[in-house]
């Protein structure tokens, strides 16, 4: 094959490999827009690229569950295939200053968490004035997993919407540690229909 041709031959086929991969459904998602979602608390709506259903949850408390298949190393040549599962719950009540720590909430919980084997790895905030949301990040060695732990705290008002978004992450044998917190803000979103946050939180 003369060289001018394997040239044009070679770059026609990484073309080909990354529309490939740029059209895969289980690294690209379809627009927001189209993704199934149902409201969890009054105004706020939970929305993920997958399969969401609504449970009910201990003490009939509703439960939003959510699953979508995933590749992690999804860059390499050698992806290995997952499953990102989600349970989504939300509740309201009055504002008041000192419930609005989303810190706190989970201090209050980890000596409970560390006697059933989570264990934190990292902790990202991100704070405004109206929407405070701590995402935790660790694993789990049994079952082995990883987790996103998400508490987001809403204020409307005179109101406080307080909603957790439980992620977890199962792989096979490929990989040992993963980058779990960017599947979670890729395919999944809570949207508020009321003002000032009228529109989109991860």
């Amino acid at each position: 094959m003369p060289f001018i041709l394997r040239i044009c031959v070679s770059k026609y086929l990484l073309f080909l490999a990354a529309s490939v991969l740029a059209q895969n459904p289980a690294t690209t998602p379809p627009p927001s827009a189209e993704w199934p979602g149902a409201e969890i608390v009054e105004g706020v709506a939970f929305q993920g690229d997958g399969s969401v259903t609504l449970e009910a949850g201990e003490g009939g408390v509703p439960v939003l569950a959510f699953w979508r298949p995933i590749l992690f190393r999804e860059e390499t040549d050698e992806p290995v295939a997952g499953r990102m599962d989600c349970r989504v719950v939300a509740a309201d009540g009055r504002f008041a200053e000192d419930a609005f720590d989303p810190r706190a909430r989970h201090d209050a919980a980890l000596e409970a968490r560390e006697r059933q084997g989570f264990r934190d790895e990292d902790v990202l905030r991100d704070y405004s004035d109206h929407i405070r949301r701590l995402d935790v990040v660790g694993r789990r060695n049994a079952p082995h997993q990883h987790y996103v732990l998400s508490y987001i705290l809403v204020r409307d008002g005179e109101r406080l919407v307080d909603i957790r978004r439980n992620c977890t992450f199962i792989h096979g044998d490929g990989i040992s540690r993963i980058d779990p917190l960017p599947y979670v803000l890729r395919y999944t979103k809570f949207t508020y229909a009321f003002e000032p946050n009228n529109g989109s939180e991860g």
